[in-house]
C-alpha cells in the first residue's frame, strides 16, 4: 500500500514537473521567437505596403500589440517563477500561453483579409511562403505543447487554404491544396519533437527524482550513523550522570528535610499571624492571653486587653478601593506595634478590629499615657497612593481580674466598652463597667425581638399629613415606620433603627414599609380617598447595597400602586457621600416615572450647581430649621435660601417640623408650598386617616378643619 501512495505521488510530482518544464520552454522562446515575429512582420508589410495601400496599417498595429503582449506575459512569468508561482499557478500560465498563441496565430492569418485583389504569382507566392515559413518556424518553439502549436499554426493554415475563396486563381488553388498536404507534414514532424521532448523530459525528471530519492537515502543513513554515535554517548553520559545522583543522594536527603522543615515552621506561622499584616491573629492572640494569665496569676499582677475599631473605616475601603485599605491596615499595625513593649502583643481579629495585650500592668492609671500614644498615631494623617487619609479610633479595656478571669470574658468586655465608644461619639478610648454588660444583653435581646418582628409582621406603618399651605388641604402622606412590640407597646423608630442598622435589618424593613405604604394607598384609592402620594423614606444602605429600582419596580406590580401615587425621600447627607451611584440610582427611579425627593435638606452641604445634577422633584426643608425662624435671623436667612434656591430650580418645597401658626405663616409667606408636623398632625395610624376624610366627608371639603393633636 505504502509503494502504491508513494509511486502515485511520483505520479504526480512528475506531472506538475512536466509542466513545469512546458512552461519554462514555451516563455523562455517567447521573447526570440517573439522578435523574430516582429522582423517577419515588418518584411511582409514593407514589401506589401505599396500593393495593400494603408488598410495593411492595422494588421502592423495588432502583430506589434500581439508581440509586444507576449514578451511582457512571458517576463511576468519569470518573475513569478522567481517566487515560486504563488500568485498563478503553472497550469494558468500554460492556459495563458496557450490563449495568446492562437491570438497571435489569428492575427498572423488575418493577413489574408488584407490582401489587393488579383494579386501577381510572385505576391501570391510571397504571401504562401510568410504564411508557410510562420507554420515552419512555430515548430521549433512551440514543439514542447503540440496544443499549443495546433493553436497558433491552425488560424495560418485556414487562411493559406480558404485564400482561394478569397482570390481565386489556378495558382491560389494550387497553393490551397498544397498548404493541406504541407500543414499535415508540419503537423506530423510537430508531433514526433513533441513526443522527444516528452520523452527526453520524461528521463530528466525521473533521472532527477531518482537523484533527491538517492540523496534523501544517504542522508538517512548518515542520520542513523550519527543517531547510533548520540547514542553510545548519551549512555555514557547517563552512566556518569547516575554515579554522580548516586553519589550526592545524602546531600539532596538532607536537603529535602531542611525543606520540609522550613515548610512546617512557615505553616505554622501562617497558622497563627494574620496573612496581610503577619500580626498574631486569634489563634495566637488566645494563647497568648491565656500565657498573660497564668503569669499575672503567679506574679500578682493584672493584665489590660485593648480592643481597637478603626473610625470610619469602610468608607476608606469603600471608596478608594481594597488595595488602598489594605495597605491602610498595615501602616496601622506598624504604628500599634511601635507603641507597645516587647513582651506585649498586637493582634488583628479581622477587618478593621485589632487586639492589644499589655502584660504586667501595675497601676491602671499607667495605662493613660500609652492610650493616649495609640490615640495619637491612628488619628494622625497617613498617606497612601497620593491619598491623604485621616481616621481614629475607637477603643475599649478590660482589666484582669476586675473584668473577667477568662480570655473569653476579657474580650466579651473590651468589646463592650469598644461599642460604648461606637454609640457615644467615637474617637476615644473607655474602661469597661459592669452596666455596660447590662447595655450590651439588652442590644442583644432587642435584636433577637426585632428579627422576630420582622419575621411575624410586628411592624407596621403610621402617616403624617402634609398640608397645602394655599389651599389648607391634605395632599399626601409621609409614611413613618412604627415597631408594635408585644411587651415594651409601641416604640418609634429612634429605639430601634440603630440596632436595624447594626444587625444588617434596615434593608428588609425600608422594603416591608414601602410594601405596606403601596398596599395602603391602594386600598385609600379604592376608597375615594382623595390622598395624591404617599412618601416613603429611603435608607442609605438600601440604595449601596440592594437593587432598590428592581424592588420599587416589583413592589408597584405586585400591589397594583400607580407609580404616580409614589414618592421617595433620600437624606441628602447620603447623595453627597455617594454621589455618582447616587445620581445613577435616582435617574432611573425617575425613569420609571417615581418621584424623588431631598430629605433633611440643609444639613448637608449641596450647591446650587451640585443640584441641578440631581433628577429630583421636591426639597424638604429639615425641621431644625424651621424650628427657630421666627426666633433666630441665621435659621430664617437659611430657610428663605434654601426655598429661593428650589424655585430657581423649578423644584416643589415642603417644610417639616412645623409646629405653630407662626410657622405656617413665614413658611406660606415667603413661597414654600407644603408643610407637615405637630401643627398638623402627629402620624396616625391608617384608620385614623381614614376616620379624618370620613369627618371632612360630612363637611363636604376634604380641607383640614381640625387640628389632630
Amino acid at each position: 500500500m505504502f509503494n502504491n501512495q508513494e509511486h502515485h505521488k511520483q505520479l504526480t510530482d512528475s506531472s506538475i514537473q512536466l509542466d513545469l518544464y512546458r512552461a519554462q520552454q514555451l516563455f523562455k522562446t517567447a521573447i526570440p521567437s517573439n522578435i523574430s515575429m516582429l522582423a517577419g512582420t515588418a518584411l511582409v508589410s514593407s514589401y506589401f505596403y505599396d500593393a495593400a495601400n494603408t488598410a495593411i496599417t492595422l494588421w502592423i498595429i495588432a502583430m506589434c500589440f500581439m508581440a509586444g503582449a507576449r514578451i511582457i506575459t512571458s517576463r511576468r512569468f519569470l518573475h513569478s517563477q522567481k517566487i515560486n508561482f504563488t500568485n498563478i499557478t503553472v497550469k494558468t500560465w500554460l492556459n495563458i500561453y496557450l490563449v495568446s498563441a492562437f491570438m497571435f496565430g489569428s492575427t498572423s492569418a488575418s493577413l489574408v483579409l488584407f490582401m489587393p485583389e488579383n494579386m501577381s504569382p510572385i505576391d501570391t507566392s510571397i504571401l504562401y511562403l510568410a504564411l508557410f515559413s510562420t507554420i515552419v518556424g512555430s515548430i521549433a518553439t512551440l514543439s514542447a505543447s503540440i496544443t499549443t502549436y495546433l493553436a497558433f499554426s491552425s488560424p495560418i493554415f485556414l487562411a493559406a487554404f480558404f485564400y482561394y475563396f478569397i482570390n481565386p486563381t489556378q495558382m491560389t488553388l494550387f497553393a490551397s491544396i498544397a498548404s493541406v498536404i504541407y500543414f499535415s507534414f508540419t503537423t506530423f514532424s510537430a508531433r514526433l519533437l513533441n513526443k522527444r521532448y516528452l520523452q527526453n523530459a520524461s528521463l530528466i525528471i525521473e533521472n532527477e527524482f531518482l537523484i533527491d530519492k538517492l540523496h534523501d537515502e544517504i542522508i538517512q543513513k548518515e542520520l542513523a550513523r550519527q543517531k547510533i554515535i548520540d547514542d553510545q554517548h548519551t549512555l555514557e553520559e547517563t552512566i556518569e550522570l547516575r554515579t554522580k545522583e548516586l553519589a550526592d543522594i545524602n546531600e539532596i536527603l538532607v536537603d529535602e528535610i531542611n525543606k520540609r522543615r522550613r515548610i512546617e515552621h512557615n505553616l505554622k506561622h501562617l497558622a497563627h499571624h494574620d496573612v496581610l499584616t503577619n500580626l498574631p491573629n486569634r489563634l495566637l492572640l488566645d494563647a497568648r492571653l491565656n500565657h498573660a494569665i497564668e503569669r499575672a496569676k503567679r506574679e500578682n499582677l493584672q493584665v489590660a486587653v485593648m480592643f481597637i475599631d478603626l473610625d470610619h473605616f469602610k468608607t476608606v475601603n469603600d471608596s478608594l478601593g481594597h488595595e488602598v485599605g489594605d495597605k491602610l491596615l498595615m501602616s496601622v499595625s506598624n504604628r500599634l506595634t511601635n507603641c507597645i513593649r516587647e513582651d506585649d502583643t498586637v493582634a488583628r481579629l479581622g477587618g478593621d478590629e485589632f487586639v492589644i495585650i499589655i502584660e504586667q500592668v501595675h497601676d491602671i492609671g499607667n495605662l493613660d499615657p500609652l492610650l493616649k500614644k495609640i490615640m495619637s498615631v491612628t488619628s494622625d494623617t497617613i498617606s497612601i497612593s497620593e491619598h491623604d487619609i485621616s481616621i481614629s479610633a475607637s477603643i475599649g479595656i478590660s482589666i484582669y481580674p476586675d473584668d473577667g478571669k477568662s480570655p473569653e470574658q476579657l474580650m466579651r468586655n473590651a468589646d463592650s466598652a469598644m461599642y460604648y465608644v461606637k454609640d457615644n461619639g467615637r474617637r476615644k478610648y473607655h474602661f469597661y463597667t459592669k452596666e455596660l454588660t447590662t447595655t450590651a444583653y439588652n442590644r442583644v435581646i432587642l435584636e433577637t425581638d426585632l428579627k422576630r418582628a420582622i419575621e411575624h409582621g410586628q411592624m407596621t406603618v403610621y402617616y403624617q399629613p402634609q398640608i397645602s399651605l394655599t389651599s389648607k388641604e391634605i395632599t399626601g402622606v409621609e409614611a413613618l415606620v412604627r415597631w408594635q412590640h408585644p411587651e415594651l407597646g409601641l416604640l418609634p423608630p429612634k429605639q430601634f433603627l440603630f440596632v436595624a442598622e447594626q444587625a444588617g435589618l434596615l434593608n428588609d424593613i425600608g422594603e416591608m414599609v414601602l410594601n405596606i405604604a403601596c398596599k395602603q394607598m391602594v386600598k385609600w384609592k379604592q376608597m375615594g380617598i382623595p390622598i395624591g402620594t404617599v412618601a416613603v423614606n429611603v435608607s442609605g444602605s438600601q440604595i449601596h447595597q440592594t437593587d432598590l429600582v428592581n424592588i420599587v419596580s416589583e413592589t408597584l406590580q405586585q400591589t397594583g400602586c400607580n407609580k404616580e401615587w409614589l414618592e421617595l425621600e433620600i437624606t441628602e447627607d447620603f447623595i453627597i457621600k455617594k454621589s455618582r451611584q447616587a445620581i445613577t440610582t435616582l435617574q432611573q427611579l425617575r425613569d420609571l416615572g417615581i418621584s424623588l425627593a431631598i430629605d433633611d435638606f440643609g444639613t448637608g452641604y449641596s450647591s446650587l450647581s451640585y443640584l441641578k445634577q440631581l433628577p429630583i422633584n421636591k426639597l424638604k426643608i429639615d425641621r431644625s430649621f424651621v424650628k427657630d425662624i421666627n426666633n433666630d435671623m441665621e435659621d430664617a436667612s437659611l430657610v428663605q435660601a434654601i426655598i429661593a434656591m428650589g424655585k430657581s430650580l423649578n423644584l416643589k418645597l415642603i417644610a417639616e417640623g412645623v409646629e405653630n401658626g407662626s410657622h405656617e405663616i413665614f413658611l406660606s409667606a415667603h413661597g414654600c408650598e407644603y408643610a407637615q408636623g405637630y401643627y398638623y398632625s402627629k402620624p396616625v395610624s391608617a384608620d385614623e386617616i381614614e376616620k379624618l376624610f370620613s369627618i371632612e366627608s360630612e363637611e363636604g371639603s376634604y380641607k383640614l378643619l381640625g387640628r389632630m393633636n
